[in-house]
């Protein structure tokens, strides 16, 4: 989603603009696409714009349903994120006369002489870093068995120990000496 705050850098110091951001589900061809690039399969925000000396703060949360895999058992699923985030964008030029104005940090995101935000990198960058290293389908996931692949969720079962020949001896030498006590 791609906001203008060109209104919003024309009022004083301290002015805030709010923006909402909701699609459930998200079209893959449309303004909110690069979210897919998340996983994200829905999406619902909302961010408060503040204009600050440097340009804009964005600060807001964002909830939004990402298609997973669940780690255990490999199984495709939906999970639930939620990000809290705040961010500085730096305006280049001034708003009523276009002059240009200071430098902005090194790798600090920037208002473009356009005044409009994309909305999107900002809330993958977020929803990636939100979601979850190692998402489960319950947490009481059994995951797959070791020894056959099968699904312990669907099947639970167990195998009978694997023997290593190469240690055969040394199941005789505790036989051996349990037998001596």
């Amino acid at each position: 989603m791609i906001v203008s705050v060109a209104p919003l850098l024309k009022q004083p110091i301290g002015a805030q603009a709010d923006f909402r951001v909701a699609e459930s589900p998200i079209d893959p061809h449309g303004e909110n696409s690069g979210l897919r690039e998340a996983g994200a399969v829905s999406i619902d925000a909302d961010i408060v714009a503040t204009h600050t000396n440097p340009g804009a703060y964005l600060e807001g949360t964002a909830d939004a349903t990402l298609e997973a895999i669940c780690s255990r058992c490999l199984v495709p699923i939906e999970t639930p994120v939620h990000a809290d985030f705040a961010e500085q964008y730096y305006a280049r030029f001034g708003v009523v006369a276009g002059e240009a104005l200071g430098e902005a940090p090194t790798d600090s995101k920037t208002i473009g002489s356009d005044f409009k935000i994309d909305l999107t990198p900002l809330l993958r960058e977020e929803l990636i870093l939100a979601t979850p290293l190692a998402p489960l389908c319950r947490p009481d996931c059994q995951g797959l068995c070791e020894v056959c692949g099968d699904d312990l969720n669907q099947r639970p079962h167990q195998h009978e120990a694997a023997v290593d020949e190469r240690l055969a001896k040394l199941a005789e030498l505790r036989d051996f000496h349990a037998e001596r006590e």
